[in-house]
């Protein structure tokens, strides 16, 4: 009897053992299908508004694109963003022709699968990547935002020196505390935004830190801060994908001066 417990209980444990691996293969199987539908770039926007501006772009690396302005000796500030969740990060390349454009050296990154929450230490070592450079931002949209303000908060707990001086949200939210830091902070989203969950977003405020801005940019939307045509579920624009990236662009320079 006792040896014919003893193989019920490794049978027991062999089962469980290969249901839990079935679980872990299925779920990855799971996560890969979903990550692969995905928001891809729309290239004809980005072409129209490439041909409007004076910038540069460069392979920094295979998973980063550098956005320079023709004329080095206007750079006002360097922008490190990230890209938003089940979005192609290129779809941004227009905001960051707009801003390159209006004098900042702008670094878009890749994100494995297309999510920040995957590499939200991707913004680390940048600074030092153009050392024209002093002034350094974050940003991000909706949840390319969150992993960035994920990110500014595990450097203000480290201790370390912070190599941003503030971070720019477009239609997302802080769920980390900066309140009590001397960080900036400017955030903007449509008033068509139907994408957005604004219980997060107000609930969000209590962790912005003193010094923040916001703006609500009358008839745009989620999708619009970039270029990917609309996503599911989000609201009906009165101004168009190329109209909103510009007054964003608009906004971003204007707060940046503010602190000059």
């Amino acid at each position: 009897m006792k040896t014919s417990n003893k193989v019920s209980k490794t049978k027991i444990i062999k089962y469980i053992s290969l249901a839990l691996l079935l679980i872990i293969i299925g779920s990855a199987i799971a996560f890969k299908i979903y990550s692969l539908n995905y928001y891809k770039a729309d290239t004809t926007t980005i072409s129209e508004i490439e041909a409007q501006g004076k910038a540069a772009v460069l392979d920094y690396d295979d998973d980063t694109l550098l956005f320079i302005p023709q004329d080095k000796d206007l750079v006002k500030a360097g922008i490190v963003f990230y890209p938003g969740g089940k979005v192609e990060y290129t779809a941004y390349s227009g905001l960051m022709y707009e801003l390159a454009e209006r004098g900042f050296v702008c670094i878009l990154t890749r994100m494995p699968e297309n999510l920040a929450f995957l590499d939200i230490g991707a913004a680390s070592g940048y600074g030092d990547v153009i050392s024209e450079v002093s002034t350094w931002y974050m940003a991000g949209h909706s949840l390319g935002g969150v992993a960035a303000g994920i990110y500014i908060s595990e450097q203000v707990q480290s201790g370390n020196d912070m190599p941003y001086d503030g971070i720019i949200l477009l239609a997302s939210y802080i769920t980390k505390d900066l309140s009590e830091t001397d960080l900036r902070l400017l955030s903007i989203y449509g008033s068509n935004d139907s994408v957005i969950k604004m219980e997060n977003y107000e609930n969000g405020k209590s962790n912005w830190p003193s010094d923040a801005t916001e703006y609500v940019i009358d008839g745009g939307i989620h999708s619009y801060f970039g270029c990917y045509g609309i996503q599911s579920g989000d609201g009906e624009p009165s101004i168009t994908n190329i109209e909103q990236i510009d007054q964003t662009a608009d906004i971003i320079e204007e707060w940046v001066a503010m602190s000059e």
